[in-house]
């Protein structure tokens, strides 16, 4: 049973009260980033002050001394940035400028509107509670810029009262409207200045916790505070599925540094045309930028390649390929992931099997006898290929003398050497593969993380945990085993629907791809008006995080997927992408000891 929203738990009390008051900073507005400090970060980036954060952080510690000196409550951002004259750039320029980077790094929170709308379709006046340095005229315009409109503002810096201190806020907040404190219910994240202190001046408090914990930053600097702002806030937003939050938190990031390098690769290096390959570049097609080298999705494979390319001469070369990955599958499967009828039963008796043998070590010598026995139907498979194939580069616009760039998630380069063995009779190209992470040594190809300088035993960790991104970087359509040649000369795709494949996987993929294109869209916007490298590094710590260290949820959720590699599928037994009771027994927040993909379990 789905447990009940906030807005369900509070609304007897939202409709006992007369007032609700909502603090502001992470209880209904959030920020996309890491914490509160990090905004300074940003303002002495915009300004080339490294070390601006350390002075910022000074200069508010003076404030507070004079303001106690003056026998004042609270300070302002005047008196803040009195204190910051000497810095080589106008006091009165920064300060404006940590205005803006506060107002392009809030948003309202998710899970806080649903209370918030509860309360006025109640008809109860609601009013925002501060302590903080900042003006009136700011939380104005912040209301305004999101569609919020409230009763009143209660600012300490204009009100020189406090939560904080002594709850003198709360006491004034009552006095101002009129209203008994008891019937004022306020809303807020801080069990002191917020519960403690309201409770004592006699008003009815509700302990705000967000439900989900805060990322910590992979690494230092304001663009992994602004990677683990991200999220931050997809773990706020109640509403939405684990599957869109991991696609929003992890997979857009990883999306935005992927789009900008390959289009950055595209013209450095000259390329006529990048092909996106299925199904890993399904994301990005859909987020490619017009003003880049032209781009096409591809929906091709390794498996298509690798069969569009094989002659008569190579058959043996190709017998490998065709068994690798089945150990368990049944001799029927093995043919039918390559769009196959198995051959006759009396074929298959005579060496000793029949459609539903499982593949095993003990009659491999049988099931390789039996591919160069039906050597014939395997090759005009390879040929119907080739043709599909070949008509698939005309419609994507081939043409020879091209220099084409292929993406490929990663890990081995395959999927490229296939293509290239494949293209090599149909279109003169020359092909440059761009991966995320690559494992081993590939001719013509480049890969992000080792460009960004990621260590090579965290990309290894990021392999042994690859399924997390192969799930980020996915379709909601099954993976291409075949194409043909049409009746209308145009290619006619086929796909591998897996072996008792998880029926949840194209919804899960649709999830996921829906919470990318949310991240994508707000990182742009953040990109827009926030002063900071978002380098590769940065954008990729959070689906780093998701492979070697996922939350207790994320393990159960994305272990509990079966049959998620349609090549090695078999409906004989399920392989899950990890232990779901090892994680939840083993996590607790630590690092997934062994990683996802390298935990399978079987149920027979």
């Amino acid at each position: 049973m789905t447990a009940p929203s906030l807005a369900e738990r509070w609304s007897e009390r939202i409709e006992a009260a007369e007032v609700v008051s909502f603090d502001v900073f992470d209880t209904l507005f959030v920020r996309f980033v890491a914490s509160p400090e990090d905004v300074f970060d940003l303002v002495g980036a915009r300004h080339g002050l490294p070390d601006f954060r350390r002075r910022r952080i000074a200069a508010q510690r003076d404030a507070f001394r004079v303001m106690r000196a003056a026998g004042r409550r609270e300070i302002d951002l005047d008196g803040i940035y009195a204190f910051l004259s000497d810095l080589g750039v106008a006091a009165e320029t920064l300060k404006r400028s940590e205005w803006e980077i506060e107002q392009a790094v809030l948003r309202p929170n998710p899970e806080m509107l649903p209370v918030l709308a509860v309360a006025r379709a109640a008809g109860k006046p609601c009013v925002l509670l501060s302590d903080m340095y900042l003006p009136r005229a700011f939380f104005e315009e912040l209301c305004a810029t999101h569609g919020l409109a409230f009763a009143d503002l209660f600012v300490s810096s204009e009100r020189q009262a406090t939560k904080r201190d002594d709850g003198a806020l709360f006491t004034l907040v009552a006095e101002t409207l009129g209203v008994p404190p008891g019937r004022i219910l306020h809303i807020g994240d801080n069990a002191e200045s917020d519960v403690r202190q309201g409770r004592e001046r006699g008003i009815e408090t509700v302990h705000y916790a967000a439900t989900h914990p805060r990322p910590v930053p992979a690494g230092p600097g304001p663009a992994h505070a602004v990677a683990a702002g991200l999220g931050t806030y997809a773990g706020l937003d109640a509403s939405r599925s684990l599957w869109w939050r991991v696609g929003f938190a992890a997979g857009a990031p990883a999306t935005f540094a992927l789009r900008r390098w390959l289009a950055e690769k595209a013209k450095a290096d000259r390329l006529d045309l990048m092909l996106l390959l299925s199904r890993d570049g399904y994301g990005l097609a859909g987020l490619w930028p017009e003003e880049a080298v032209p781009a096409r999705y591809f929906r091709g494979s390794r498996v298509l390649f690798t069969l569009a390319g094989a002659s008569e001469r190579e058959f043996e070369a190709l017998v490998p390929f065709l068994l690798s990955g089945g150990l368990g599958l049944t001799v029927g499967e093995l043919f039918e992931r390559i769009g196959l009828d198995p051959p006759a039963e009396s074929l298959l008796a005579d060496l000793g099997l029949s459609a539903e043998t499982p593949f095993t070590r003990r009659n491999e010598r049988a099931v390789e006898s039996l591919l160069r026995v039906i050597r014939r139907p395997i090759l005009q498979a390879c040929l119907a290929a080739r043709r599909g194939l070949h008509a698939a580069c005309r419609e994507a616009g081939l043409r020879e003398g091209m220099r084409v760039g292929v993406f490929d998630l990663g890990w081995r380069g395959s999927t490229q050497v296939a293509l290239e063995r494949a293209l090599a009779p149909l279109v003169g190209v020359s092909v440059r593969g761009y991966y995320l992470c690559l494992r081993a040594e590939v001719a013509n190809a480049a890969a992000l993380l080792a460009e960004a300088g990621l260590p090579a035993r965290t990309q290894k960790a990021l392999y042994e945990n690859r399924v997390a991104a192969e799930l980020l970087f996915s379709a909601p359509h099954g993976s291409v085993r075949g194409c043909l040649r049409g009746a209308d000369g145009g290619p006619r795709f086929e796909e591998d629907p897996g072996r008792d494949a998880d029926p949840r996987l194209p919804g899960v993929a649709a999830e996921i791809e829906a919470g990318i294109r949310a991240g994508v869209a707000e990182i742009e916007r953040l990109s827009a008006s926030v002063p900071v490298d978002l380098g590769p590094l940065a954008l990729t710590a959070p689906l780093l995080r998701l492979a070697t260290a996922p939350t207790p949820e994320e393990a159960r959720e994305i272990g509990g997927l079966h049959n998620f590699d349609a090549w090695g599928s078999s409906r004989l037994r399920r392989t899950y992408a990890a232990r779901r009771e090892a994680g939840i027994k083993r996590l607790r927040g630590d690092a997934w000891p062994a990683g996802l993909a390298a935990l399978p379990r079987e149920e027979t």
